[in-house]
């Protein structure tokens, strides 16, 4: 029970952190809105169309990384209700391949600016790397926990 209760606890918590990190801790790069203005035959403007300036890999990197949380976050919650350890085992073992998808995001899916000097290579490149690393190394102690855990109420 302390065991559910500590590491689904420690689940959301590391999860929120991914959702903060990219948003507000050590924000990526915004996405900038230009105005476009519509222009007539005559060259005249129309009217004004807000449309997308260039959205830099960082923000996207950001978005991916606020999801990967939430995901965190529901598995942690998951766990939290599930009393079978060879669920819980199974959730850990999830959140593992998670987290090695999240350290992958800002490294090799999406990555983040080539400017070595942005904010998003400074502080939120090297946050979610540690953090995905933080969670890996969690997620299997506590599998390898369960798996003890499991082979001494079986036998």
């Amino acid at each position: 029970m302390q065991n559910r209760v500590v590491l689904s606890l420690a689940y959301i918590i590391i999860g929120i952190l991914f959702i903060l990190f990219p948003m507000y801790i050590l924000p990526v790069c915004p996405s900038e809105s230009v105005n476009l203005p519509t222009a007539t035959m005559q060259g005249q403007v129309e009217h004004m169309h807000t449309g997308v300036g260039k959205i830099m890999k960082c923000f996207w990197t950001g978005r991916a990384e606020v999801g990967v949380g939430c995901l965190i976050i529901a598995i942690g919650i998951l766990m939290l209700f599930c009393q079978k350890i060879f669920l819980r085992m199974g959730l850990s073992m999830a959140i593992a391949c998670i987290s090695l998808f999240a350290l992958a995001i800002p490294t090799v899916l999406i990555g983040v600016c080539d400017n070595q000097m942005m904010r998003c290579n400074m502080g939120a490149k090297p946050a979610l790397v540690l953090l995905s690393l933080l969670l890996f190394i969690v997620a299997l102690v506590n599998t390898y926990y369960l798996n003890k855990a499991a082979r001494r109420s079986i036998f």
